[in-house]
């Protein structure tokens, strides 16, 4: 075998190994980074449904919230991208590893959203309202105040419109 196949051999390799480790999270880095420097590997999903209910203690109220879990690398690349519509008491969750800063972009999602920023005790811990969509690049990144594990996506106005704030508690209900 000639030298060019052995690289192309051993790049595609490396590169395939790549696309299944790299985890979009480049919560510390500046709008142009490098995808191979802020990556985080996720070997085992923390939950194995898709779907479940969260609910969200705030003042005297309980906000009841459906999501889909996005526990794994493609479900977190492709989030609420190219979706026109989300009904109103529904949102992602997005479940990682270890709790970090976290950064979102709003790269072709088509509609605004408010981004709560959870951390290991289910508390909110950050909050960002009414995140627009990316109409062109560059896209500003939202990067949590603090580390973080879990963000949960919802439209935009409805952490406003059901009072929700930092320090409520979110539980955690999955579906049967």
């Amino acid at each position: 075998m000639s030298k060019n196949r052995w690289v192309i051999v051993i790049a595609s390799i490396v590169l395939g190994t790549l696309q299944i480790e790299i985890m979009y999270d480049c919560s510390l880095q500046e709008r142009n980074f490098n995808i191979l420097s802020c990556t985080e590997i996720v070997d085992i999903p923390s939950y194995i449904q898709d779907i479940a209910t969260l609910s969200i203690d705030s003042d005297s109220t309980t906000i009841v919230i459906d999501v889909e879990i996005a526990d794994d690398l493609q479900e977190q690349i492709i989030g609420l991208m190219f979706r026109s519509s989300l009904d109103w008491n529904d949102g992602m969750l997005f479940v990682y590893e270890s709790e970090k800063k976290r950064s979102f972009w709003m790269k072709n999602t088509l509609i605004p959203l408010d981004l709560l920023f959870v951390d290991t005790n289910f508390r909110i811990i950050d909050i960002k309202e009414n995140v627009q969509p990316c109409l062109s690049d560059p896209c500003p990144n939202y990067v949590s105040n603090i580390a973080a594990k879990y963000v949960l996506e919802v439209n935009a106005g409805f952490t406003n419109m059901n009072n929700i704030k930092v320090g409520d508690l979110v539980m955690w209900n999955p579906k049967t």
